[in-house]
């Protein structure tokens, strides 16, 4: 692995308007059975109507509009009567897209006013950035948070948990732990200087469903967020939005 600028020849960013507009294949591919014929003059309409498309969330084809994230729009899953390719944002994924939208908006002038935040959806196997060759972890999103000299890339799973493995078996949940010394090696093969990189698992599964079934039994919920495991649900002592982003924006590289 070596650190380089992303930019519009990267796989991720197959999706992206202007690489389809140049021709360079990519985009969406959204079929709808035929004999939703209202829908799919809706979403010709919606279509045909670019900046709607792209800048506004309407119920035709669901969808999230978040400038901090690199290319739009988001769609999210639409049920039985729509497929998409790739697939649309599944209930968890969404989630978080909303909550870090959310914070974003809420902190933008506040704690966040010196820092620069960039959200981006990660393919899956032959696209996206994956680790454990042998298991094909392709974790759903990379953020990136700027602060001065600091970069700090975060490699983000929103998932449910009830079937989760043990921790000292998960190596999905484990991968904050080996991410240190990786980025060590990365930064000292790329010739580039202050950047972490991090990783978060994001529970939409609760912590009530959860705690009494994980690995032991025992964990409570600072011992999830020690290793990195947080919850989406309202209500907890923390905002999981807000841990991520502290935790970074207090990091330096080494």
């Amino acid at each position: 692995m070596l650190y380089k600028e992303l930019d519009e020849r990267d796989p991720n960013f197959s999706l992206n308007r202007q690489v389809v507009r140049e021709g360079k294949g990519g985009g969406y591919a959204v079929r709808i059975q035929r004999s939703e014929r209202a829908l799919i003059e809706e979403i010709e309409q919606l279509i045909a109507n670019a900046e709607a498309l792209y800048k506004k969330e309407t119920a035709e084809l669901p969808r999230i509009y978040f400038d901090r994230h690199l290319y739009q729009p988001l769609p999210v899953e639409y049920g039985d009567k729509v497929r998409m390719t790739p697939p649309g944002l599944n209930e968890s994924e969404a989630q978080f897209v909303r909550d870090m939208k959310a914070y974003w908006v809420r902190e933008k002038d506040k704690s966040l006013a010196e820092a620069q935040v960039f959200l981006l959806r990660n393919l899956s196997r032959g696209s996206g950035i994956g680790f454990f060759e042998e298991r094909g972890f392709y974790p759903d999103f990379v953020l990136w948070i700027v602060a001065g000299e600091e970069q700090h890339i975060v490699f983000i799973e929103p998932h449910g948990m009830l079937h989760a493995e043990a921790y000292q078996h998960d190596k999905k949940a484990q991968l904050h732990t080996r991410l240190p010394d990786l980025a060590r090696e990365i930064s000292a093969r790329s010739g580039r200087g202050h950047i972490t990189l991090d990783s978060y698992i994001v529970s939409a599964t609760s912590y009530d469903d959860l705690r009494k079934k994980y690995d032991d039994g025992t964990w409570d919920i600072e011992k999830f967020a020690h290793a990195h495991i947080l919850f989406m649900e309202p209500g907890n002592e923390y905002d999981y939005i807000e841990r991520i982003i502290t935790e970074q924006l207090t990091r330096r590289s080494t």
